[in-house]
């Protein structure tokens, strides 16, 4: 059957939520037509046995894909390569859709002819409640509280009020977003940055972002994730994607690498400050500035390897 929109997960090690995941994808049962592409990137195919189980009693088309070679670029075209939507949704292993996903993702595409949507991602923490130091969970929360269709006008990294944009709860027009062979940079692939570098570059060629607040994702957040070190470690990273990613999109390198230099510096020594002056050093349950401390060493450290954040494997 011809399909609206693919919907493509990748999973490595995190089988028990790629469950969740699926299941809710499942439970739905949208207008639009749509498929379901999981790629495992695990040597052992983790994934496999529960995809398979799964797609024997689905009523949407489900494939399965493999690939053991660490880069989420190369996963995440395998994806792309062979889905048949003329729409790609993006949704993570950890991340469960409400009810409704798929045809607002759909629907919004359609009624506003914009090159990529994106919507609410919320967070359901493993302990119940969010870490003490971030007591509203504001740090795992993405939600701009734009209105529905609102165009999100951002040059370079689109970002909201300190947030940034990613390919998790995401969706692409092919023809417009994702139509040459490798849409994802390989070369940005083995750190998770390689989202942040197709933002880069659709937003330079003047696609169009709109807002759907009714596509709704919630990720789960395992405890280890609420801890400090993980979210100050995340913050860097997430910075030196930024950076890299802004420095090789521009036409203009040279220039490029001072401003984000100058703006690293800057926000190092003002968050050194302001570390000092506050006593957050003595305050366990407050990093706000440690972590603008390591945004801003993000930007100054951007050439220097990234790779994953080391997590337990499940």
């Amino acid at each position: 059957m011809s399909v609206d929109i693919s919907v493509v997960v990748l999973s490595y090690d995190r089988v028990h939520l790629l469950e969740r995941t699926l299941k809710a994808l499942f439970a739905d049962t949208p207008r639009a037509r749509f498929e379901v592409v999981v790629v495992d990137n695990h040597p052992e195919r983790l994934a496999r046995a529960l995809v398979e189980g799964l797609a024997a009693k689905a009523s949407s088309p489900v494939t399965y894909l493999a690939d053991a070679r660490r880069n989420v670029s190369i996963v995440r075209n395998l994806g792309i390569k062979a889905a048949q939507g003329r729409y790609v949704a993006f949704v993570d292993d950890d991340e469960a859709p409400r009810a409704g996903w798929i045809d607002a993702l759909t629907d919004c595409l359609d009624r506003t002819g914009a090159d990529a949507c994106f919507g609410p991602k919320l967070p359901q923490f493993e302990s119940g409640h969010p870490p003490a130091w971030d007591p509203q969970g504001w740090r795992y929360t993405l939600d701009f509280q734009m209105e529905a269709d609102e165009p999100i006008h951002m040059f370079g990294r689109v970002r909201k009020k300190g947030k940034g944009l990613g390919s998790g709860n995401s969706a692409y027009r092919v023809a417009t977003c994702l139509d040459i062979p490798e849409p994802f940079d390989v070369s940005y692939g083995d750190a998770n940055g390689e989202d942040t570098q197709l933002l880069f570059r659709l937003a330079l060629a003047g696609r169009r972002f709109v807002w759907t607040p009714h596509a709704v994702v919630v990720e789960f957040i395992e405890t280890d994730r609420t801890k400090p070190d993980y979210m100050i470690t995340r913050m860097k990273r997430g910075s030196q994607h930024y950076a890299a990613s802004r420095i090789g999109t521009s036409d203009a390198k040279t220039w490029t690498r001072v401003k984000v230099s100058f703006l690293g510096l800057a926000q190092f020594m003002v968050h050194l400050g302001l570390f000092v002056v506050s006593g957050e050093f003595a305050k366990p349950d407050r990093i706000d500035n440690r972590i603008g401390m390591a945004k801003g060493l993000g930007k100054l450290t951007w050439r220097a390897p990234i790779g994953f954040i080391d997590e337990k494997a499940v």
